[in-house]
């Protein structure tokens, strides 16, 4: 049998370190708040309060342990911790950023007492023919490629259409507001987002903040080429394809063709490379990108940027499976996004696990914990969190104990009359 009270100990010192470095600058309860949730969350496996309250096993009641976590979840996560959490992910990009921008959904099919919640489109009951609706909110997500190519958010934030902030600018407000926070935080990078975000908005955005971008467009978007017009369906049956290449499409390696067109966009006079890509689906694919494609390599290069963005995919998936994200309870809108950035930390440690692999063991702790089947994969959250979830289950105490309790100072004894 083997013994886990070390490995234990490991990954709590680790999880101690990582949440203090997060939350430096602020008060004590909120560092002791901070550490409870990283921990439970990662222990349980869950979102739900009452869940994480118990994988932290405190002397005091439960219900107590429940009020306190809700309490601080009400108030937004204070500035100076999304700031470390920005230096802490910065530490693992590489030189040329990769930011995937995406729109996901959280459904609550029998919420009713939600502050703002409203209809949304169901992600993963809809098909291409056949939109699925129900109650819930929308999220708008961005996410870098670290080193090791793992996504980690950067912009993340839950919203209504029936909250008292939504405008009338709709999705594309948040869109706007996603690009030019990372535009902030990161500088130049080179933006990738799926064929609903083809709008003239956003491309004059990405434009007039100078930003590099490859966005995959719609069939019916026109196109001028050599002063004439014409739409990606009759510009994709003038060409066959001049290059062959392989990409990862849709979890397997595939053979594709493509071919490179100058044009323009309408509405716009920045002449664009338009990528015709033909042999991964019934019909061709075409990406519009500002990026350098004189050469092969260069157009090779740009595709694939847009094929990672599959990973935006696997970042929601995991933080719904791994975490159970729509099982949360929390009510307000405040509560909701807190919670979320609570989880999008706890998905930066994991990527963390896997950038330190070679300067640390906890990576192969966990991965040895959660015994996995297939060898080699290329996405490492799955096995992290469940490496964390069957190791720290085992443990009987909680985090609190790195805590040293704070005692007040003690008088000195004098005689009256000596110094």
């Amino acid at each position: 049998m083997r013994d886990y009270t070390t490995i234990i100990s490991v990954l709590k010192r680790a999880i101690f370190n990582f949440s203090e470095k997060l939350s430096a600058g602020t008060a004590r309860p909120f560092h002791k708040f901070f550490a409870d949730m990283c921990f439970g969350a990662m222990s349980s496996k869950s979102c739900l309060i009452t869940d994480i309250a118990g994988a932290l096993q405190e002397q005091a009641k439960k219900i107590n342990t429940v009020e306190r976590l809700a309490r601080h979840l009400s108030e937004p996560i204070p500035e100076v911790v999304q700031e470390n959490y920005l230096d802490m992910v910065k530490k693992y990009l590489p030189d040329d950023v990769i930011v995937h921008i995406d729109d996901s959904d959280v459904v609550k099919p029998s919420g009713r007492a939600f502050e703002g919640i409203s209809r949304v489109r169901d992600g993963s009951r809809s098909t291409a023919s056949k939109s699925v609706m129900g109650n819930g909110y929308y999220v708008t997500e961005a996410t870098v490629l670290t080193k090791s190519n793992h996504p980690v958010s950067i912009f993340s934030e839950i919203w209504s259409t029936e909250s008292a902030a939504f405008t009338s600018g709709g999705e594309f407000e948040y869109t706007k507001k996603a690009i030019k926070s990372c535009t902030e935080k990161l500088g130049r990078v080179t933006f990738v987002m799926d064929r609903g975000y083809d709008d003239n908005d956003v491309f004059r955005l990405l434009d007039s903040l100078e930003q590099k971008y490859v966005i995959r467009l719609k069939l019916n978007r026109k196109i001028r080429v050599s002063g004439k017009k014409y739409s990606i369906e009759d510009l994709c049956s003038k060409y066959k394809g001049k290059y062959a290449t392989k990409v990862i499409y849709h979890g397997r390696i595939r053979k594709a063709k493509l071919t490179c067109v100058k044009g323009f966009l309408s509405g716009s006079d920045h002449m664009l490379s338009i990528i015709l890509i033909y042999g991964l689906s019934d019909h061709p694919m075409a990406l519009a990108t500002n990026l350098s494609t004189d050469t092969k390599e260069q157009l090779i290069a740009a595709i694939r940027h847009y094929f990672s963005r599959w990973r935006i995919e696997e970042y929601f998936r995991c933080k719904k499976q791994m975490f159970a994200f729509e099982n949360f309870r929390v009510r307000s809108l405040a509560a909701i996004n807190s919670l979320n950035f609570i989880l999008s930390a706890c998905m930066l440690f994991l990527s963390i696990l896997k950038e330190t692999s070679e300067e640390n063991m906890h990576f192969r702790i966990c991965i040895d914990a959660a015994d996995p089947v297939r060898p080699k994969v290329y996405f490492f959250y799955y096995r992290l969190a469940e490496g964390l979830h069957l190791i720290l289950s085992k443990a009987r105490t909680g985090i609190r104990n790195y805590y040293k309790p704070l005692r007040p100072n003690q008088r000195q004894m004098r005689i009256r009359g000596f110094a």
